[in-house]
């Protein structure tokens, strides 16, 4: 076994005879003595098929054949057909079903919904949506600063641009001094691509567009590796649409050892929030089903059901920093590293200290992505505090909030489970540490978010976006907002050479056993262990947002109203 990688995937010892097909004679012949064939994962987070003591990277194995119990096929990139034959029929269907689970990683498209691909890919065939994504200053300038400030990765070399869209990204790395281009992207955008680059100057670089899915790339589309990586595969929440699995694909497979990623890390950040004007509207989008008399007919049996349906939604939006109650927890992952495998399932626990009395609603999250390149390292942002983008943030909300002191520890799980719509199921589990206070949310659709800065005139602006709803509407947002969240003293934060305000863990008073915050001259008042009680066995909240504040249902259609879909989804 190699030393570079870690032990076995097999459940026991596979020796095999390695066989080639006689064309002349119409079969199969052995051409070796029997050797251990192995399935091994890398230090680099990339599988191989260890043969004897040649290793094969999975990715380069282009289909798997079981012709009979005994004996199987691969097709091999530059090697072509080959076949195993094995003695023992149990050690070669362990073999076969580990070979084929992690072949399956590098088709990611015949393993989703068709449905769900074909209104992927038609989505980003439209130039509207291209325009959504390169209008979005801080993304686009951001990559454009992470290529051009590195120079060093990029003059002279091999670049792969993984879902190339509309070749933004390739024409930056030519800007950089890249040689050699291969724009990968499966839509018909393609055409859009090739258009750019043809009316475009790019001295010293050649492009070349390969429009197909970057799983069904052929070998002689790109001979050899490249040097760098550039993509954008980010979603909401970072692993929507489940986009970086391909970068990981594409990694494995045409990537250089030590070859440079761009980006290389994603941070995903989250963090428990209070906001009981969101709450609210979410409590009280039920208000037509309670009618019970509509046309004569009693509609209040679905109110459950209409319950369950919203708070099953992830709520898109800005937040506003001060309805975060306790400082963000970061989880890293390195692109450079991470296994198509390992995003399957992804579990975060967490331990947050509450920083003030307050109701905690949900978990807040957003993330980073990270260019770590050889001249300079930049970050994009999606924090609340950093300029808005098209990504907005995401809050997962509790139906049932959690009653919580400061100092208290909230602890729990949040997990995503992948599924073949292209997203996640999220099930977010917390509960006051040290008792027996819990709340959950069991099943939260990454797909099917609320975009609720376009639905709802509470929604927080940050500084320097526009509002849908106008300047009037930002203001109220943030009163309601003050009424439940802590303000408190602030720190001033760099953001893309832009400075904004973060929230910093507010003052608190101790009178007659009552802890106090104050918000704007208003105060909050701690809460007891009978009320937290009270709150979890009732699922009732204590102050809750008036009744008065009016609250739009509609979601709009459309680019004016809605960021992306599917992507919407981004």
């Amino acid at each position: 076994m190699s030393d570079q990688s870690q032990p076995s995937l097999l459940d026991q010892e596979v020796n095999v005879r390695v066989c080639a097909f006689q064309a002349r004679e119409l079969r199969w012949t052995p051409t070796s003595a029997p050797i251990r064939a192995d399935l091994l994962r890398k230090s680099g987070g990339a599988f191989a098929l260890q043969l004897g003591t040649k290793e094969t990277p999975l990715s380069d194995i282009r289909s798997v054949c079981s012709l009979s119990p005994f004996f199987v096929t691969l097709e091999v990139a530059k090697v072509g057909h080959i076949g195993l034959q094995c003695e023992s029929e149990a050690a070669m269907s362990n073999f076969v079903s580990q070979l084929s689970k992690r072949k399956a990683d590098y088709e990611r498209f015949e393993q989703y919904e068709q449905s769900s691909v074909q209104s992927y890919f038609q989505y980003y065939a439209k130039l509207g949506n291209q325009q959504n994504m390169l209008q979005d200053s801080v993304r686009t300038g951001t990559y454009r600063q992470s290529i051009v400030e590195n120079p060093n990765d990029f003059r002279g070399m091999t670049v792969m641009d993984i879902g190339a869209g509309s070749g933004i990204l390739s024409f930056f790395s030519a800007q950089a001094g890249a040689s050699l281009i291969y724009a990968v992207e499966a839509s018909s955008m393609a055409d859009v691509i090739r258009q750019l680059a043809d009316s475009n100057n790019f001295p010293g670089s050649t492009f070349k567009v390969i429009n197909s899915p970057l799983e069904k790339i052929k070998p002689e589309d790109v001979p050899g590796k490249v040097d760098v990586l550039v993509s954008e595969p980010i979603g909401t929440f970072l692993f929507n649409e489940r986009m970086i699995e391909t970068y990981i694909c594409a990694r494995d497979r045409f990537l250089k050892p030590g070859g440079k990623m761009f980006p290389n890390v994603g941070n995903l950040c989250i963090a428990p929030f209070s906001d009981a004007t969101l709450h609210w509207e979410q409590q009280n989008k039920n208000s037509f089903w309670k009618n019970t008399s509509f046309y004569g007919i009693d509609l209040s049996v679905a109110v459950a059901r209409c319950n369950q349906e919203q708070f099953r939604q992830p709520i898109v939006d800005y937040i506003n920093p001060d309805c975060l109650v306790a400082k963000c927890q970061t989880t890293r992952f390195d692109f450079a590293t991470v296994t198509v495998e390992s995003l399957h399932n992804i579990e975060i626990p967490f331990d947050f200290e509450i920083q003030q009395p307050c109701l905690v609603h949900g978990m807040a999250g957003w993330f980073d992505a990270v260019f770590e390149g050889s001249n300079s390292w930049v970050t994009l942002s999606t924090a609340p505090w950093c300029p808005g983008t098209h990504w907005y943030q995401i809050r997962f909300l509790l139906e049932t909030p959690l009653a919580v002191n400061a100092g208290q520890h909230i602890e729990g799980t949040l997990k995503m489970e992948a599924n073949n719509l292209q997203s996640y199921y999220i099930r977010l589990f917390m509960q006051i540490q040290g008792t027996s206070i819990w709340s959950e949310a069991p099943c939260i659709d990454l797909k099917d978010p609320e975009y609720r800065f376009y639905s709802s005139p509470n929604t927080y602006c940050p500084p320097g976006t526009n509002s849908i709803w106008g300047q009037g509407a930002q203001a109220s947002s943030q009163t309601a907002c003050e009424q439940f969240c802590q303000p408190a003293g602030h720190a001033q934060l760099q953001c893309n050479g832009q400075q904004s305000a973060q929230p910093s863990q507010g003052q608190f008073c101790q009178s007659t056993g009552q802890a106090q915050s104050h918000c704007n001259g208003q105060q909050s008042t701690q809460y007891s262990q009978a009320q937290s009680d009270k709150v979890h066995a009732q699922g009732k909240t204590l102050p809750q947002h008036p009744a008065s504040v009016q609250v739009s249902n509609h979601r709009r259609s459309g680019t004016a109203t809605r960021s992306r879909s599917p992507r919407q989804h981004r």
